[in-house]
């Protein structure tokens, strides 16, 4: 379903109060720099019912009719082709498109006068569907029913809107010189690529990339992406004309397939090409590259689709139910008052009229679907800003301009024929499980998590199913407008289509090549996710002097990894809740970054794969994790965990970093009743003979509050007993489940969590960093000496965490989590501790 109305007045208003253009920085409408010996300004006029092409150079000025086919071949003038190599920006020239500061077709939004916000968002709307229907691009090329326009890339960096700005942009200052269906197309596509291969300074020009808008026809909700697209890519956007009512899908489909073999034949080699399709251009896109797929006469490489929140799930929805009733209700409207006799809207005839009955009940129907929650907090604190700041009477017109944007740009007819005749054909010919499993096609989903107006969620784990070679990427919190939420050209370079071949020159090492993310990030995780522990546990963290054995609060007594790698080996409490914590700490206190070895569930993000199930491969933006979730598996590797496994463990201490162990693993995380805070340490001594060969600092960690923060109903005995098939799921979960020890199988490992109730309250949580256990003068051979280290290391852990049992006993806060959060509220800081004499010094031997 067409999201044009909500998601055109979501584009201005989430920008609206930051928006201030003047065209000497916006880019719009103002003049680019040209080399003083050639200056070109290619101009859209209208003369009569005509329009023209005005191409001016310092010789003479050429006006093509751009509504008569012209073939470029046979007429074009020598003024033609240096206006059109003048569409195409190079650099060693300085040519670029220019816009003549004087010409009508100039976007509205830059003639600013004293209006109201709400006011100049109508004007602004209107000037961004302008300029994609008959502008924005150097060169477009007409089709039946639809065109494809060039957009070439800024020609300065400031001109370059970077993803974040609808309505600032280079690719709105090109007015398209414009031929028909007669042209010689692969001649001018040619031209075209050695340009764009000059620019890059590479023999071989980047890939082509087609992108094919929703069910709108216009792409309004990608136009923040044409700037970086354009700079990076070849770009061609596909506009279909608004008002035809005869095209198909099959047409639609063949005229995209047309354009693609016609940009490519001329080339010397095959091309590559990339196709992003956007919902209703998601489907289309599938349907294309089964067509290229299905031939090898054309002369490219499809080299990758990205398919953002696609319309394959279309027949999973009511929407062919829903929008007849909705577009009937333009049989309540004069239709021969409102278009002429052309079917051209008469904006000045109805500029007073009331909106319609169609376009209402069709913003709200968008209304409800298009945004996420926090595009719409957005949308509605611009509005009501706005209400305040204008007249009742000045608001409610402006409001009634807005939707009528709806039937001006996507007539009731419309979007009636789109939705009847295109989508259920689309989905017929794409959603064939064959088809789709044969469909060997680097494929990149793009799925807003909160789309209400498709199930993209699900969607886009279908398709990451039966695709041979597709990830999907979610974008948390965002709805069906998701482009607002990326960057789309970096989420293609960092993907696995690898548009420009990056990653065959480059392999990245997460033990060497791993970096802690910028300090803003690393602030915002530690304030979104471990401040509310730290709140609920009130850690408390103390460290040991390995010569004296005394303890003292904080961490300044726990060694550093500057003069070789270190190991921390901990007991593994309840669930691993505490990880964040211990992480956090020691990166503020003691600026060491240590490197979590985790369980290889957790590093598949907590998923057991079930026997003949295909497994979905994903994507994330860097750095981005999950606010609203209490638990996110992507913070581990964020944070530099790797999977446990010997290569890894012996890597990071081969490279000299710190690393973080639990030898309980899964046995001490998921124990059992009566088991608090027991050590489940195996035999082997594996980790003692490793750091022993690297010279390494072991330091063992001892941590204690977790247990006593819940009440374990049943732990995994008990749940295996359970009856109706519930232990026996349980017990399969958990014979699929990864073992995190080589030498263990996989069935031999219990991987089921207790079933726990949280407490009211949390317990405090305590942390012992103990005496450290220096391995440079221990061979790593000598399997006695590493043994007894072994056995040395565990008993230091074991008594420090009875140690802290003990000590905590002196802490009036340790239990009571009602007196903790009274305190914290009253003094604004944590509560005491406490005495450190209370915590028994470490034994030295």
């Amino acid at each position: 379903m067409t999201r044009l109305f909500y998601t055109s007045i979501f584009v201005l208003l989430q920008r609206a109060a930051s928006f201030s253009v003047s065209s000497s920085n916006s880019g719009i409408g103002a003049a680019r720099p040209t080399s003083s010996s050639s200056r070109v300004l290619t101009t859209t006029t209208h003369r009569g019912n005509a329009r023209f092409a005005s191409v001016a150079t310092q010789d003479n000025e050429v006006l093509l009719d751009v509504d008569e086919q012209v073939s470029p071949s046979s007429t074009r003038t020598e003024s033609e082709v240096r206006a059109v190599n003048g569409a195409i920006h190079d650099n060693s020239t300085g040519l670029a498109v220019q816009k003549n500061e004087n010409a009508p077709s100039a976007p509205a939004s830059i003639r600013r006068s004293a209006k109201s916000e709400m006011e100049q968002l109508a004007i602004d709307i209107r000037a961004l569907y302008q300029d994609l229907e008959l502008g924005g691009g150097s060169i477009r090329r007409n089709m039946k029913g639809l065109s494809f326009t060039y957009v070439a890339p800024a020609a300065s960096e400031s001109q370059t809107s970077h993803g974040s700005n609808n309505l600032i942009g280079a690719w709105r200052s090109q007015t398209p010189l414009t031929y028909g269906v007669d042209a010689d197309w692969p001649l001018t596509h040619k031209q075209i690529t050695e340009k764009r291969a000059k620019l890059s300074h590479s023999p071989n020009p980047p890939p082509l990339v087609v992108y094919l808008p929703g069910l709108d026809g216009f792409g309004i909700s990608a136009t923040n992406q044409f700037d970086d697209l354009s700079s990076t890519f070849e770009l061609w956007r596909m506009t279909v004309d608004k008002g035809n009512l005869q095209l198909t899908f099959a047409e639609l489909m063949t005229s995209v397939v047309k354009f693609i073999d016609d940009a490519t034949k001329s080339c010397d080699t095959p091309r590559e090409v990339i196709i992003i399709g956007e919902s209703f251009g998601g489907l289309l896109a599938c349907a294309v590259a089964m067509a290229l797929k299905a031939s090898a006469k054309y002369n490219l490489t499809l080299k990758g689709m990205a398919l953002v929140n696609p319309a394959t799930s279309f027949d999973e929805t009511n929407w062919e139910q829903f929008v007849p009733l909705l577009t009937s209700l333009r049989y309540l409207e004069t239709q021969e008052e409102i278009f002429d006799d052309r079917g051209n809207f008469r904006i000045s005839d109805v500029a007073r009229r009331l909106p319609t009955p169609y376009s209402v009940l069709g913003g709200i129907s968008l209304a409800a679907t298009v945004p996420s929650q926090k595009q719409l907090s957005s949308i509605m604190e611009f509005i009501f800003r706005s209400a305040i700041n204008d007249t009742p009477q000045n608001a409610l017109s402006v409001s009634s301009d807005g939707f009528r944007i709806l039937a001006e740009y996507l007539p009731a007819a419309t979007v009636e024929h789109r939705v009847l005749k295109w989508l259920p054909v689309g989905t017929s010919v794409v959603n064939s499980p064959q088809r789709l499993s044969n469909l060997d096609v680097p494929t990149l989903v793009i799925a807003g998590n909160d789309d209400n107006m498709l199930p993209t969620k699900d969607e886009a784990n279908r398709l990451a199913k039966l695709l041979p070679d597709c990830v999907k990427m979610d974008i948390l919190g965002s709805g069906h407008f998701v482009l607002d939420s990326v960057n789309l050209t970096d989420v293609l370079l960092d993907s696995h289509i690898d548009p420009l071949d990056l990653r065959q020159n480059s392999s990245y090492d997460p033990i060497t090549g791993w970096t802690l993310p910028p300090r803003d990030i690393v602030d915002r995780v530690i304030q979104k996710r471990v401040e509310p522990q730290r709140k609920r546990a009130s850690p408390v963290f103390f460290s040991t002097d390995s010569i004296t054995g005394k303890r003292r609060r904080g961490l300044s007594l726990v060694p550093s990894n500057s003069n070789g790698p270190i190991l921390f080996v901990g007991n593994h409490q309840l669930f691993g809740q505490d990880l964040g914590m211990i992480v956090s700490q020691l990166i503020e206190e003691r600026n060491i970054v240590v490197r979590g070895l985790m369980h290889p569930i957790a590093a598949d993000g907590f998923t057991a794969t079930i026997p003949g199930e295909s497994s979905v491969r994903t994507q994330k933006r860097k750095w981005e994790f999950n606010e609203d979730s209490p638990l996110d598996p992507d913070l581990f590797p964020m944070f530099g965990a790797v999977k446990v496994n010997p290569r890894n463990f012996y890597r990071l201490l081969q490279t000299g970093q710190a690393a973080l162990l639990f030898p309980g693993g899964v046995r001490e995380a998921l124990h059992g009743k009566n088991e608090d805070y027991q050590v489940f340490w195996p035999d082997k001594t594996d980790f003692v003979r490793v750091a022993a060969k690297f010279n390494a600092t072991i330091v063992p960690l001892a941590a204690i509050g977790a247990a006593d923060s819940v009440d374990i109903i049943l732990d995994a005995p008990e749940l295996l007993q359970l009856p109706f098939g519930v232990g026996e799921n349980l017990a399969n979960f958990s014979k699929n489940a990864t073992s995190a020890r080589y030498d263990t199988a996989d069935s031999d490992e219990l991987f089921i969590p207790p079933l726990a109730l949280p407490k009211p309250f949390s317990a405090r949580h305590y942390f012992l960093f103990g005496r450290a256990f220096d391995t440079s003068n221990l061979d790593p051979k000598d399997k006695d000496s590493c043994q007894k280290m072994y056995r040395d290391i565990e008993k230091e852990l074991k008594g420090d965490i009875d140690a802290l049992l003990k000590a905590r006993n002196n802490d009036p806060y340790a239990m009571y989590g009602v007196r903790r959060t009274a305190f914290q509220r009253l003094f604004g800081k944590e509560p005491p501790t406490f005495p450190l004499e209370s915590l028994q010094p470490s034994r030295i031997e």
